[in-house]
């Protein structure tokens, strides 16, 4: 409902922003998930 919304009042140019506008801060948390994942398996002791 929203994207028809975006497409019938702003056309292509505001779909694309509303979808880099809420896809942004996700990728970011993502990121800071992956660097302490990646953290937290470097501080893990190796097995033998």
């Amino acid at each position: 409902m929203i994207a028809i919304a975006l497409m019938l009042g702003g056309g292509l140019g505001a779909l694309q922003a509303m979808v880099i506008s809420t896809g942004l801060p996700f990728a970011v948390v993502l990121l800071i998930g992956c660097f302490g994942v990646i953290k937290g398996l470097m501080s893990e002791p190796r097995a033998k």
